[in-house]
């Protein structure tokens, strides 16, 4: 049996077909049975090393060699050959092949853990930054969730976007499309930049670069730069426009782009930021034109440049900012 479809069986990567082969392969013969079962304790053994976050090769390769000698020593010397079998060739190559993988993935992003299982991020009060194995680059706005996983045999790449926003800058990989999942939302790409946004019950796609395929269990929508979808998760229903303005790009560009926008979405985009409540008190101020760049620093340095440029009056009231 091809070690290769062996360590695909156990990473649970086989399709239908090739698992049933394998099963029967192992119980037509007990020395097959065996064979697995060695190639399993090592691929085990090996994986339990992967998920360590120190390492130390040295100290494992010895642990490993003297293992293997203690063994030898222990045998009847009619058995010794026994050490040169094939499925000890086996093991010793699939071991060799797990410490030289165990040391490279020290070196990859988050250890190379998506290449085996699923990866959680979470982001707390401020955006993070997240490299990950294929070269993509992924922004998670912050007080927001997703997890992620490239397997080694798996046809493509996955991300799940469990609660609020990021930015994908995806590495294209012909193939293995990156497909982004939330709650019934599917999202695939080869190789482009956009920001998807999770709602309490929609979820907003806006494309910067490249193209993006949205479905859902009745619709299909393709995305070009510059366009905006909305699909309510409830009912599958897509709405296509173009974006406002830029404020959405704030966690990625850490600046606020106003080009006469009007005053009352740039204090939407200030509370979600800063997580405040700031209140425009007169209606005749909503809609008032502002163009300005605010770096994404502290709310009270942005909201005395508001207050100079626009020559407006702003006070704080118990946990409200109110503007007039």
């Amino acid at each position: 049996m091809n070690e290769e479809k062996l360590i695909k069986y156990l990473l649970q990567e086989s399709d239908i077909e090739e698992s049933k082969a394998i099963q029967e392969w192992i119980e037509s013969d007990a020395e097959n049975k065996k064979q697995y079962e060695q190639i399993k304790w090592i691929w085990d053994s090996g994986k339990k090393h992967l998920e360590k976050s120190e390492v130390d090769e040295n100290l494992a390769w010895t642990k490993f060699t003297k293992l293997r000698d203690e063994n030898a020593a222990t045998k009847p010397k009619q058995n010794r050959r026994f050490l040169h079998s094939n499925w000890l060739k086996t093991a010793a190559a699939v071991t060799l092949l797990i410490i030289s993988t165990w040391v490279y993935t020290l070196f990859l992003p988050q250890s190379g853990k998506a290449y085996y299982g699923s990866v959680e991020f979470q982001s707390e009060n401020v955006p993070l930054e997240i490299p990950l194995l294929d070269g993509t680059a992924i922004i998670l706005n912050k007080n927001s969730q997703l997890s992620y996983s490239q397997k080694l045999f798996s046809g493509k790449r996955n991300v799940n976007l469990k609660s609020g926003e990021a930015y994908f800058d995806v590495k294209r990989i012909e193939s293995k499309p990156f497909v982004i999942e939330n709650d019934g939302v599917e999202i695939t790409v080869l190789g482009t930049s956009f920001h998807v946004k999770s709602l309490e019950k929609s979820t907003e796609v806006i494309v910067t670069s490249g193209s993006v395929q949205v479905k859902t269990a009745g619709n299909t929508e393709v995305l070009y730069p510059n366009d905006k979808l909305r699909i309510n998760r409830e009912n599958g229903q897509m709405i296509k426009s173009q974006p406002e303005n830029s404020l959405y790009n704030y966690y990625v560009s850490n600046k606020f782009h106003a080009d006469r926008t009007p005053l009352q979405e740039l204090v939407k985009v200030l509370n979600e930021a800063y997580g405040s409540e700031i209140e425009i008190r007169r209606e005749e101020l909503y809609n008032l034109p502002i163009t300005t760049t605010l770096e994404y620093r502290s709310l009270d340095q942005n909201l005395q440049v508001l207050q100079e440029t626009l020559n407006l009056k702003i006070t704080k009231s118990d946990d409200k900012i109110i503007i007039e």
